[in-house]
């Protein structure tokens, strides 16, 4: 027993210490998106006329309801033009939640972080929403914590979020550097910037922040991550996947 209960801890130090780096092979995903997401619900997307797809196999379903921004984590959330907030319920059923966002994002543990248009940030706690501290544009949690970027693309990470932690985090870090869009992954954190450029930047338990970003060959405006992959769109709503590897 006591064996067992080392090995646990030992695979649990392990999984908080993998660090991933992003290798640039980027194929494309047939489709046409403006935004997308991976998460433990598998990719899902919007496209400029708010419809919503889901990814099954490799063919895109198309699920009814009209959003502009859409999250993949434990749940599917989404935003629709009016700011309204929904959590997907199967099939083709979303239900409404309280409150107005412009972005939303879901991990795979189910923390939900997003913003409004005052640019206030918010994370959900039991059936209501808890302001925190700050201003952005734009949020992500995983298992990297929470990362937002603002309206002049300075970047953030939520101190004490890091392993997906539930509850407030406490206190801001600025992160050097200029993004319009942060993901959160698994030892890695992905971006880009207003000229498109794409970023990663390499995290771990000891280093939540990391050290540097590095510029891979590219162009996306908007990404996303979730284990070993990562998926992002391009100016021309072009749908693009790459992989991540052991840094």
């Amino acid at each position: 027993m006591f064996r067992q209960i080392i090995l646990v801890l030992a695979l649990v130090a392990l999984s908080q210490s993998r660090r991933m780096k992003l290798v640039p092979m980027w194929a494309r995903i047939g489709g046409s998106l403006n935004r997308c997401s991976i998460g433990a619900k598998g990719i899902w997307g919007v496209n400029k006329n708010q419809d919503i797809f889901h990814m099954t196999g490799r063919r895109w379903k198309h699920i009814k309801g009209k959003l502009v921004h859409v999250s993949s984590g434990r749940h599917v959330w989404g935003v629709n033009k009016d700011d309204n907030i929904f959590i997907h319920r199967g099939g083709h059923r979303w239900q409404h939640i309280g409150g107005k966002l412009t972005n939303i994002d879901c991990s795979n543990r189910g923390h939900v972080w997003g913003v409004n248009r005052q640019q206030h940030i918010y994370r959900r706690h039991g059936r209501g929403w808890a302001r925190i501290g700050g201003a952005a544009i734009q949020a992500s949690v995983g298992f990297a914590g929470v990362w937002v970027v603002n309206n002049v693309h300075n970047i953030y990470h939520r101190d004490l979020t890091f392993g997906d932690r539930p509850g407030n985090g406490a206190g801001w870090t600025q992160v050097p550097g200029k993004l319009q869009w942060v993901a959160s992954g698994h030892g890695v954190v992905v971006g880009v910037n207003k000229a498109h450029n794409i970023y990663y930047r390499t995290v771990d338990r000891r280093h939540p922040v990391g050290k540097k970003w590095v510029h891979v060959p590219g162009k996306l405006i908007q990404i996303d991550v979730h284990r070993n992959t990562v998926v992002g769109v391009n100016v021309q709503n072009f749908i693009f996947k790459s992989r991540l590897e052991r840094a």
